[in-house]
């Protein structure tokens, strides 16, 4: 079974991680965002999800597809916070992969991104596309950066729900980016 959103073909498939679920995946394509690089997106919604919410879809993968390389800068900053809350955590000790950070000038150079998947919000209803990849200080959670819409950044942190407000069940979290152990950092900075 397939289904088009933008123009971009995605195939029913059972799902990696589940056989008695599916998900929506399309071919890979090549992201702006990630300098070109190629992905497969995937989109979590069911059937009638699709039919209903398609207008809503289409409008975050549009707004994905012309993040670039000015929105990687913006969110260096809270990349960083999410680099040095893991250093306050664990200690330098900790970071085999990587040398110690002094400022978020090569952040990127330590983050990975293999995943983009659209979602919706169990707790606002917005909708997000959310990357999702390795990063060399935190081997064991990877790193998620959510935008709202496609094109807000909501969201940088370990793997995992697609917004802070969705992570503690409270929509005024949404006022961080970063929300660590130690650091937090905020949508207005």
């Amino acid at each position: 079974m397939e289904f088009s959103i933008g123009n971009i073909p995605f195939s029913k498939e059972i799902s990696k991680y589940n056989d008695s679920c599916y998900d929506w995946r399309s071919a890979e394509i090549a992201i702006p965002f990630l300098n070109g690089s190629k992905l497969q997106l995937i989109l979590e919604f069911n059937d009638q999800e699709l039919e209903t919410f398609q207008a809503d879809i289409e409008h975050v993968l549009r707004a994905t597809l012309a993040l670039g390389e000015a929105d990687r800068k913006r969110l260096r900053k809270h990349l960083f916070a999410y680099y040095q809350d893991f250093v306050a955590d664990v200690g330098e000790d900790y970071l085999e992969d990587m040398p110690l950070q002094n400022t978020d000038a090569d952040i990127w150079d330590y983050v990975f991104l293999s995943s983009l998947t659209i979602s919706q919000s169990s707790v606002t209803e917005e909708f997000f596309c959310q990357f999702t990849g390795g990063c060399d200080w935190e081997n064991e959670h990877g790193v998620a950066i959510s935008f709202r819409h496609g094109s807000e950044l909501a969201r940088v942190g370990s793997i995992g729900h697609v917004s802070n407000a969705d992570a503690r069940a409270d929509p005024a979290m949404d006022q961080y980016i970063y929300y660590g152990n130690h650091i937090q950092t905020y949508a207005n900075e």
